[in-house]
């Protein structure tokens, strides 16, 4: 086929001008747009082009005849050099907007890297307090108990001395229900506690059986209206039947079914959680922290 059979006036001026003396990649990234503007996304015929190619003189780069591989290569080629092109073209265009949008933003980084803002140092501060302040709670309890131990074994012992009354303590502890009993002060009123009692059952929950009870110390933090058959037994396994975590009837801390409220079980679940030194949570434990605090936040 003669070359102005193809039917690209520019392609065919093109080639007139360069006589074929021009090489098909350097034709290519002249023509390539034009050529595709003018065929219109139709796919493109490539025996037919290398014909054409050869009848016109266009060569590769050892100066032969392209084949049909070799012109698909030449011309993806030619394509990502004309995008390359582009964007450096864009890029030097936008270079003195980008410039000062680089100025712009030089006194947030230098900002960011003073240090943390007011907020968040407020926020550490708060944070360190209530860690300390669960801290010291802790640590006067634990001395409450010691006093109370102490107390109970010098009563016990009365008047007589023993040989070994250390050793004796030590081998005869007081009973867990006195020694964890909060220490009599005269003339103090005892505050009004409501225990709180198990929700009620409605529908398919009506006939869930209840877990078995709770034996055990009554856990650091639990709220005082709160009974012990509140809690999951401390061989509960914490998981669904399907294998996941079911944060809603852990071992030792309240199982949502004994709450009416999402709230009420959330709220129960804080202190408890918060009671166990940060260090010693797990992870399960720090899931069950934060969707307890989400609970609290979006139902007040």
């Amino acid at each position: 086929m003669a070359a102005t059979g193809i039917g690209i006036s520019g392609a065919i001026g093109a080639l007139e001008n360069v006589s074929g003396a021009m090489s098909l990649r350097v034709w290519m990234e002249a023509n390539r747009e034009e050529l595709l503007r003018a065929w219109n996304g139709r796919r493109l015929n490539w025996q037919a082009l290398c014909a054409w190619f050869k009848d016109v003189g266009l060569t590769n780069a050892d100066g032969q005849a392209p084949t049909v591989r070799c012109a698909k290569m030449t011309w993806y080629r030619a394509g990502k050099t004309l995008a390359a092109r582009k964007d450096r073209a864009v890029a030097e265009a936008d270079g003195p907007s980008r410039d000062q949008a680089a100025r712009r933003t030089v006194a947030p980084t230098d900002k960011a890297r003073s240090g943390p803002s007011d907020e968040e140092i407020f926020a550490l501060m708060a944070e360190a307090d209530n860690e300390e302040r669960r801290n010291r709670e802790r640590r006067e309890r634990i001395a409450g108990y010691e006093a109370q131990r102490r107390t109970m074994a010098e009563s016990n012992g009365g008047g007589v001395q023993s040989e070994a009354p250390v050793e004796a303590t030590q081998s005869e502890p007081a009973p867990l229900e006195t020694a964890t009993r909060p220490r009599v002060k005269i003339g103090q009123i005892a505050n009004h506690v409501t225990m709180l009692k198990q929700a009620p059952r409605y529908g398919a929950d009506r006939d869930k059986p209840l877990p078995p009870p709770y034996v055990g110390p009554r856990p650091d933090g639990m709220p005082e209206y709160l009974p012990l058959d509140a809690l999951m037994p401390l061989d509960a396994t914490g998981r669904q039947p399907d294998g996941r975590i079911d944060y809603e009837a852990l071992p030792g801390l309240p199982r949502r079914s004994f709450f009416e409220r999402d709230r009420d079980w959330a709220k129960a679940c804080i202190p408890m959680v918060e009671a166990i030194p940060h260090e010693d949570r797990s992870l399960i434990l720090r899931g069950l922290l934060m969707r307890a605090r989400d609970l609290m936040k979006t139902l007040y």
